[in-house]
């Protein structure tokens, strides 16, 4: 029944999206990511992940961009489809250092990068489809950050990123999603209660 849910609102979400104007996306992302560097917690942090982004997703290319002219360690997420495991890499160029994937999604060359190690990674900006207020996300669906986030250390703060409208009064959940420390959207910073 859960998993009905999950997967229709995931799909009504996905195609909500999909019809965003290119406008739209690009003037969001840009408030979004306002408010991003407003927070203490990405003042302060050495190293940060981020999803690269496609799909009318909100746009990381601008932040990932600043933190690399403001010397802050950037890194992405290179999925392993067989484990469905995330496998973090530095990235020092997001010309260079990134090819497209199967899936169609700009991802790290794992074969020539160096790999990060999870407990020093302190901020991560998770993708998701729906959110809710109590923090919570629904993802894609094959819980590659789900399973990511569960091994992250302690005080790595988490920051799911959405437009507005990709937030509702609840998320189905169950014992293996973890809430993140705050959601953006173009409107509001919520941070976990």
């Amino acid at each position: 029944m859960e998993d009905t849910l999950k997967n229709s609102l995931r799909k009504n979400m996905l195609n909500i999206r999909k019809n965003m104007t290119e406008q739209n996306v690009s003037s969001f992302s840009l408030k979004i990511m306002d408010k991003i560097m407003e927070l203490p917690q990405f003042t302060n942090c050495k190293s940060i992940m981020l999803y690269m982004s496609f799909n009318n997703e909100v746009d990381t290319y601008n932040l990932a961009t600043w933190c690399l002219n403001n010397n802050k360690t950037v890194i992405a997420p290179y999925c392993i489809k067989s484990s469905h495991k995330i496998v973090p890499f530095i990235i020092n160029n997001l010309t260079t250092d990134l090819t497209k994937s199967t899936f169609g999604i700009m991802e790290p060359k794992h074969n020539t990068l160096m790999k990060e190690n999870i407990e020093n990674i302190d901020l991560i900006i998770v993708p998701g489809v729906v959110f809710d207020e109590d923090c919570n996300r629904i993802g894609f669906g094959a819980g590659y950050y789900d399973r990511f986030l569960s091994t992250k250390a302690k005080n790595t703060i988490t920051i799911g990123i959405a437009y507005d409208y990709q937030i509702i009064d609840k998320v189905p959940t169950d014992k293996y999603d973890v809430p993140l420390n705050f959601i953006i959207t173009e409107k509001r910073i919520i941070s976990l209660k």
